[in-house]
């Protein structure tokens, strides 16, 4: 049983069926006036109007791919644990909760990174799903939960 849990994820609004429709949709306009304008002779709009399509045909793949992207960080008993899934990799660290450090990076543009280290290993978290303010406060709460034994 997990004594703390943080998961971030993407705000995927759209089920799979939504971004179908939503590419059906976008893609049956496009063509309309495609093939109107290749009706009164600027056919070359109709090649353009497919590179459009792939185009945004693969924007939507590629959310898709990446919808059940995630990172977690767990805390149970003396193990911090954290998760992170890219498309079809996932990757874990543990390390141990009282000689785990939490650290806060200032990045040019005054962007934060938080980090979490031990033993020489080091992860980042929040990069993709969080914002500076989300990060911050996150590291708040950690810092009070590891490092210390209570």
């Amino acid at each position: 049983m997990a004594d703390y849990r943080v998961i971030t994820r993407p705000n995927c609004s759209l089920s799979p069926r939504g971004r179908v429709a939503v590419v059906a949709l976008i893609a049956s306009f496009s063509l309309l006036v495609a093939i109107g304008f290749s009706l009164i002779g600027a056919w070359l709009v109709l090649p353009f109007a497919g590179l459009e399509l792939l185009a945004l045909a693969y924007a939507f793949y590629h959310i898709h791919c990446h919808a059940e992207d995630y990172e977690s960080i767990t805390i149970a008993g003396d193990h911090l644990a954290v998760e992170k899934r890219d498309y079809k990799n996932v990757s874990q660290i543990v390390f141990n909760r009282y000689w785990a450090r939490v650290t806060l990076r200032e990045l040019p543009g005054g962007e934060q990174c938080l980090l979490l280290r031990s033993h020489g290993k080091e992860v980042e978290f929040g990069r993709r799903f969080m914002d500076n303010q989300q990060r911050i406060a996150l590291a708040r709460q950690l810092k009070q939960r590891v490092g210390v034994v209570t």
